[in-house]
């Protein structure tokens, strides 16, 4: 995660191919005109070189980060991720018998940060894929919607939203996307603006096995994860689980 009171959130550059070649559609940074094109390019050439990293937003085929790539004449470091939209038309045959176009964003930050960024690797593909539905089709990608996916991917980038682990039976872990609990009898919840790991234990009368080992499996999470920056809290109390729910506006899923 990157801490927001130590660095600017990371901006953003989106390059979609037109029939023309790649066309620049959203870019709230400080490069040059010049060096986005530039950054651009080498993303697109990345691209072509990993075919397979390329998906869709209609959850057919998640799009897997490229990454990190050096920023022309800076010290900043990008993350690229590239996906398939669905064209409105084009003039370009073999663009117009595929029926979607390449476009890539790249998230830009601070090449120091890079560790930082790093660390919420395991979020980025899942989250983008969820709140960026909207670029599913070309005739949706724009100035607004793009600012929208740049807002919710900084929120995300931040820590701004917290980021939620099921605690399965078989003490596996397993990330939650969205803000929408699965059933499980125990839960991490991570509140990175607060530096809180919230272990929730709808069970009180939980086995005292079973709670050893949530309380071994919370400890290896926070340690690999958030490099042990979390303070514990356990939690067995439903309406002080309720309380941190509402808080962090999370949900249970219906039965």
């Amino acid at each position: 995660m990157i801490n927001p009171s130590q660095m600017r959130a990371p901006k953003m550059v989106f390059s979609i191919f037109k029939d023309y070649g790649p066309e620049i559609e959203f870019n709230n940074t400080t490069l040059s005109e010049e060096q986005a094109l530039a950054l651009v390019m080498s993303g697109f050439t990345l691209v072509e070189m990993n075919k397979d990293y390329k998906g869709r937003l209609d959850g057919s085929k998640m799009p897997r980060m490229l990454g990190p790539i050096p920023v022309p004449d800076t010290t900043m470091k990008a993350i690229a991720i590239p996906f398939e939209t669905k064209i409105t038309s084009s003039e370009d045959e073999r663009i117009a018998e595929a029926g979607y176009r390449d476009c890539v964003v790249f998230f830009i930050f601070e090449g120091s940060k890079l560790r930082e960024v790093l660390d919420s690797y395991g979020i980025v593909e899942p989250y983008f894929s969820m709140i960026a539905r909207s670029l599913n089709e070309e005739k949706s990608i724009t100035p607004s919607n793009l600012k929208k996916v740049y807002e919710r991917m900084v929120d995300m980038f931040t820590g701004r939203i917290p980021r939620i682990f099921k605690i399965n039976n078989d003490n596996s872990v397993k990330e939650i996307i969205g803000k929408r609990l699965e059933h499980a009898d125990a839960y991490l919840i991570c509140d990175l603006e607060r530096k809180n790991m919230y272990v929730l234990l709808y069970n009180s009368d939980i086995d005292i096995w079973r709670k050893r080992e949530i309380e071994k499996v919370s400890s290896e999470v926070n340690s690999k994860m958030f490099r042990s920056a979390l303070r514990r809290k356990f939690i067995t109390d439903i309406g002080e689980i309720s309380q941190i729910l509402n808080l962090l506006n999370i949900e249970i899923a219906p039965v």
